[in-house]
């Protein structure tokens, strides 16, 4: 059975990361890990919270555990957990300190995805009020290895949740260098023509290209589906999600929740099948 492993503290977001996990795990049937990562002196106190959120999954016995780790990094204890469990998701709440909806700059998800061992959801603040069933999932495509795996992630996450898959291309123009030699229209019939060869392949999945920059672009987009799913830059170290770059700047301005695939994580096809996963192991 695969795992997901949703970070909590005493504030609401935690609320927000257990309503999204609990929606998740009764769509796919994983096991559920609510972690929490304090100093020792709290440590009673913080098996008490996570209890609590934990309790709120309503899932059957056995589905769902609660684990405390004293670190002062609650990134870092999510990374060891994440590993030790060896999760196919982590799930976080938005900072409260951050404007309502938003994620702030420099909180634990977006330090949870440098180096982070398997794919990490962003749920933005109030999801526990206005979050609804899962209708629509988006990918992000730019055409990169990166962006084909997050396609790969949100074709899983639209079959477990029978979702309508929206397949979302960006043509960033400086990076095609459509205002100079390069034929702008040319690059965007392309990636039209790329975007639909994908969607052929995929049941249920219609593309939208857009144009211009990519973070605003798929935040504005965001309010027009139910998840988001990104993969992080194709370029710096494995694992690494930078937090200037388009992951780290849609994590901060979406309205949905955001996966974000690593660069070197595998895509989620055992959440869905864990069966199946047990059968090739």
């Amino acid at each position: 059975m695969s795992t997901i492993l949703i970070g909590v503290d005493a504030s609401e977001r935690s609320e927000d990361a257990i309503a999204f996990g609990s929606q998740l795990a009764q769509a796919s049937g994983a096991s559920v890990v609510v972690a929490n990562a304090c100093r020792e002196p709290l440590r009673d106190r913080s098996l008490e919270i996570a209890r609590a959120l934990c309790d709120r999954l309503d899932l059957p016995e056995g589905r769902a555990l609660v684990r405390i780790a004293t670190n002062v990094s609650p990134a870092h204890a999510l990374h060891a957990m994440a590993e030790g469990e060896d999760a196919e998701l982590v799930i976080v709440g938005s900072t409260h300190t951050g404007r309502a909806g938003r994620v702030f700059p420099g909180s634990t998800g977006e330090r949870l995805l440098d180096g982070a061992p398997c794919a990490v959801a962003v749920v933005p603040d109030r999801y526990r009020e206005r979050g609804g069933p899962i209708g629509v999932v988006g990918a992000a495509y730019d055409g990169t290895p990166e962006a084909r795996a997050a396609v790969r992630a949100a074709a899983e996450l639209a079959r477990g949740f029978d979702a309508e898959l929206v397949v979302i291309g960006v043509v960033v123009p400086g990076a095609y260098d459509l205002d100079g030699a390069v034929d702008g229209q040319s690059i965007v019939r392309d990636v039209q023509e790329e975007l639909d060869a994908i969607v052929e392949q995929l049941p249920d999945a219609t593309a939208t290209l857009l144009t211009g920059d990519a973070a605003e672009l798929l935040a504005e987009h965001s309010r027009h589906v139910d998840l988001l799913v990104t993969g992080s830059r194709g370029y710096g170290p494995v694992r690494a999600v930078l937090a200037g770059g388009v992951s780290g700047r849609l994590l901060r301005s979406a309205h949905c929740p955001v996966v974000v695939v690593p660069r070197g994580v595998e895509a989620l096809g055992r959440l869905f099948a864990p069966e199946l996963a047990e059968r090739a192991s």
